[in-house]
């Protein structure tokens, strides 16, 4: 039991017992951050500019840097008493103060905010030289950090002295003490002697997140209270999308992440969420002004930029995020999702110039369209759900170990639908691999998506310089994509052209990129559509009987197309789970001789028998203990196809209930009047029973 007036810090660290969570609080002290938001950006609203943005920024900072002060010691240090509580109420206290001189700080007058802000980074100091004072681990560590905090109190109290602009000189230097200091070499030496506890870090920046997205999304909920008419709704919806888009981004892969092994991967990380987080609050204070667009006019300049600007910010910060992390359970290589995020920062920021050129509507909707390319490429990316994959419910072990009946269904793989996990991001799938083994419906859907997007992109750049398309309706965005359209695909009407230099510069580019992405595009449909794919019916079950009075394992293959199958060869395979001296668990693949495991000529239909003798893996074996011994029977077939002038494979996987014990195949070859042999595949996996002579006998 501990006091609750007082009790010494303790270290915690990534390698402690415990698993630490957000504790009630750190939630209560992030309440006061919501104000902090909410003003920030009810100022940058009022007034939307590019110093106001600048100052926006400048002052987000600080009370990011104090948030993350508090939050990295709660990370290292547990202690929850009377004096820390108190401590922390102070310190919210001084946020609060912050949070009200912002208008102020805005307007000129920077004494208040900067005593304000010395006094929150003073008690984050405070709080490091409490600990290194009461107990002794890691003193080092408390002490170092003290200094850093001390220091950036002491500059931000002496700005408060000191004149414009020497005066954001000092808040300069008293942000970038805090923030450089990760990345000196003894705050680096610290972090490897006493390792952060990296999910507990990532949950309160999550968090925060979640708070910067919900002020966000109560922005456009009060925009739309005051104009609940149909013309403010459409562009709600929009900007509630986008919302939705960025809060996919980060918690379904940002936050989900793992951080790379690299000496730079963790300040960067940190760093990343600095203009992740007012991005998204500046994203917020746009969406409100978009909601007043005319859907059918061109939306105002200043609120475009602003809109795009911040999520390009958003963006551009999530794929620094992903560059030093690595996300687990996925298909796709981690280049990618770095790739995507940059690229559609480069759009959104062409969107903001092409904006100029067309009605509201079509912007707002080109906008959410990259929000929501965002989230499909994720659904790509990552399909299965990472809970999923947590912890095995049962090992292949355990499951070889169990000899009933009822679970052999559970025990057998298929081996194509194996899901792999930890794969390292360089052995993943790209995007070749995914097309050719995916639907022709995503190669499809995406190669629509790649050609609109490309062509709005180039229309945007046509739009940048006036007079670039001749006989264009002026700054028409409709004529720029239609002769974007016409140019990339080499059809070139006659009536608009390149009017200038810099035109017939994107004209040229534009072409150079159409070669390559029809090449592309024509040669992955034409390596899909062209992909042998076999014609071989195997039958459903496989029987255990006999033949020429001898026991024999058999099954059935047919070539359902009936076309030339040259010198086909067949294996079948036996997979059994058989445990070592050592009780080490193994599944072997024990090869089954066949009677005849090669034709020169298969078109017909193929009867594939094992003899059960002295040399078979089955031999001695019980029938009706197979189903529980042997976990999988595996058919393959390779051949030349004539048709493709390929060779083509076939392979069928067998589990053990679908042996048939003392059962034939029934006949499904046939003559026609006219002399022609007729295969009849309804009757392909049927069976009756086997009528030996004994039976006869009985009969």
């Amino acid at each position: 039991m501990r006091s609750r007036w007082f009790h010494k810090p303790t270290i915690h660290t990534a390698h402690s017992e415990h698993e630490k969570r957000a504790g009630w609080l750190e939630l209560f002290y992030d309440l006061i951050f919501v104000a902090s938001f909410i003003q920030l950006g009810n100022a940058l609203s009022d007034y939307v500019s590019i110093e106001r943005f600048v100052g926006f920024v400048a002052l987000f900072t600080p009370l990011w840097v104090i948030w993350t002060g508090f939050t990295h010691f709660a990370n290292r240090f547990d202690v929850d008493d009377f004096m820390h509580r108190l401590m922390v109420f102070l310190q919210m206290f001084s946020v609060g103060a912050m949070v009200v001189t912002v208008p102020q700080a805005l307007a000129g007058n920077h004494q208040p905010f900067a005593f304000a802000c010395s006094a929150a980074l003073l008690l984050v100091a405070l709080f490091y030289l409490r600990t290194h004072t009461h107990q002794t681990d890691a003193r080092d560590s408390t002490r170092h950090w003290f200094r850093i905090y001390l220091v950036a109190a002491s500059i931000w109290f002496v700005s408060g002295f000191v004149p414009k602009p020497a005066a954001y000189f000092g808040w300069f230097l008293g942000v970038a003490a805090v923030i450089t200091a990760p990345l000196g070499s003894r705050s680096r030496a610290l972090a490897e002697r006493y390792p952060i506890d990296f999910e507990h870090l990532s949950e309160r920046y999550g968090l925060l997140t979640l708070i910067v997205l919900g002020e966000s999304f109560v922005k456009v909920l009060a925009a739309l209270t005051q104009h609940a008419e149909l013309g403010y709704i459409i562009p709600s919806c929009f900007g509630l999308l986008l919302i939705c888009s960025m809060w996919w981004i980060y918690f379904d892969d940002v936050a989900g992440s793992h951080l790379r092994k690299s000496p730079l991967a963790y300040p960067l990380w940190l760093y990343g969420h600095l203009p992740l987080q007012f991005g998204m609050i500046a994203v917020g204070v746009a969406l409100k002004k978009v909601t007043y667009f005319d859907m059918w006019e061109i939306g105002e300049a200043k609120y475009r930029w602003l809109l795009c600007g911040s999520l390009a910010i958003t963006f551009f910060a999530a794929a620094l995020i992903d560059s030093v992390s690595e996300r687990k359970h996925a298909e796709l290589s981690d280049h990618l999702r770095v790739n995507v995020r940059l690229f559609s920062g480069f759009v959104i920021l062409l969107l903001a110039a092409a904006g100029g050129a067309m009605p509201a509507i079509w912007f707002l909707t080109m906008v959410a369209a990259v929000g929501i390319i965002q989230v499909a490429f994720d659904m790509m990316m990552a399909p299965m759900e990472e809970h999923q994959l947590a912890t095995p419910a049962t090992t292949l072990a355990e499951l070889a170990k169990q000899d009933k009946p009822q679970n052999t269904h559970s025990r057998i793989p298929d081996v194509a639908q194996a899901v792999r996990r930890g794969t390292p991001s360089n052995y993943r799938s790209d995007l070749y691999v995914y097309f050719m083994q995916g639907s022709w419906t995503s190669l499809l859907l995406t190669a629509v998506t790649v050609f609109l997007l490309l062509n709005v992109i180039f229309a945007s750049l046509y739009l940048l310089v006036p007079g670039s398309i001749e006989n264009a309706a002026g700054k028409s965005f409709a004529d720029a994509f239609f002769f974007s359209v016409q140019t990339m695909s080499t059809v070139g009407y006659g009536t608009l052209n390149p009017g200038n230099l810099y035109g017939n510069i994107v004209a040229t580019v534009e072409a150079g990129v159409s070669l390559l992405c029809i090449a592309l595009i024509t040669g992955l449909m034409f390596a899909k559509a062209s992909r042998p794919r076999a014609s071989v019916i195997f039958s459903k079950p496989i029987l255990l009987t006999r033949y020429d009075g001898k026991p024999v394992l058999m099954l059935r293959a047919g070539n359902a197309r009936g076309n030339e199958l040259m010198d086909a060869t067949i294996t079948l395979s036996m997979l059994r789970d058989e445990f070592t001296e050592e009780d080490i668990h193994v599944r072997r693949v024990h090869d089954l001789k066949l009677v005849r495991n090669h034709t020169p000529f298969f078109s017909l239909t193929w009867q594939v028998i094992h003899m059960i003798d002295e040399e078979s893996p089955l031999y001695g074996m019980e029938w009706e203990e197979i189903p529980n011994q042997v976990v999988v029977f595996m058919a393959t077939i390779m051949g030349h196809d004539g048709t493709y002038g390929q060779t083509n494979y076939a392979r069928h996987t067998y589990q053990p209930e679908d042996l048939r014990c003392n059962q034939r195949f029934v006949d499904v070859l046939s003559n026609l009047e006219d002399g022609r042999i007729m295969v009849d595949y309804e009757k392909f996996h049927q069976t009756v029973p086997l009528e030996t002579e004994k039976s006869k006998e009985e009969a």
